[in-house]
């Protein structure tokens, strides 16, 4: 069924609630009813929303949406306090599993699928940070020391992912020099960033603290701006 954009993203926002609401009287999680729901309204369901380039988008719109929140759950300051335990644990966790996902699927294939090796075991080496926020949340344990500990493992993790998605397109046909221009994107990514949320976004944000929307209106621009010098 054709439907424009603005539909598309209605029928999925709707579908969600109603599946959400069916979830919480049945008291499941509702990240399975916000699955339930995609597949059902999906291609491979009721085929309610099927273009390929909607789907797409508000994928995009959602990702970026979802991220930035669980940004925003980040204390950087609680979480710097438990920093050695957070980076070791999080070595250990990374690297161990690298390396031994790198040996198991290597051993599953011939020789020349070391590469495909290298993704799927930096695949199993990481884990949802969506999903185990969405129910450290639930569970009011985000704050505690254990859920501080999780989250800085989960945020190592989604670095290392980065760094790895900088380089991989060079993986085939790897050059120094391009591998060192991908980190250094990377740095600039996060490094501007840094600068603008440091110095520039505190004063602008409390010359608008007493209009809510003008604080909303600007943590979205914040967002999609970001999302759009990354990409």
């Amino acid at each position: 069924m054709e439907h424009g954009l603005v539909t598309d993203i209605a029928i999925c926002i709707i579908a969600a609630w109603v599946v959400a609401v069916v979830s919480q009287v049945a008291r499941q999680p509702l990240l399975l009813a916000y699955l339930v729901a995609g597949f059902a309204i999906g291609p491979r369901g009721f085929k309610w929303v099927t273009d390929v380039r909607d789907i797409a988008t508000i994928s995009e719109i959602g990702l970026s949406l979802l991220l930035f929140m669980i940004g925003l759950e980040i204390n950087l300051k609680k979480m710097v306090s438990a920093g050695k335990v957070i980076t070791f644990t999080a070595t250990v966790q990374i690297l161990g599993c690298f390396f031994l996902g790198w040996l198991v699927f290597g051993l599953c294939g011939p020789a020349q699928n070391r590469l495909e090796a290298l993704y799927l075991a930096v695949a199993a080496a990481m884990s949802s940070t969506i999903i185990i926020v969405k129910i450290l949340y639930d569970k009011r344990e985000l704050e505690t020391l254990a859920g501080r500990i999780t989250l800085g493992v989960l945020v190592l993790q989604d670095i290392a992912v980065i760094l790895f998605l900088a380089i991989q397109p060079n993986l085939k046909n790897p050059a120094i020099g391009l591998l060192l221009l991908a980190f250094g994107k990377v740095i600039l990514l996060v490094a501007v960033a840094y600068v603008v949320s440091k110095f520039v976004l505190p004063p602008v944000f409390k010359m608008v603290a007493r209009l809510p929307e003008l604080v909303l209106v600007g943590a979205l621009a914040w967002c999609f701006a970001m999302a759009g010098f990354a990409g």
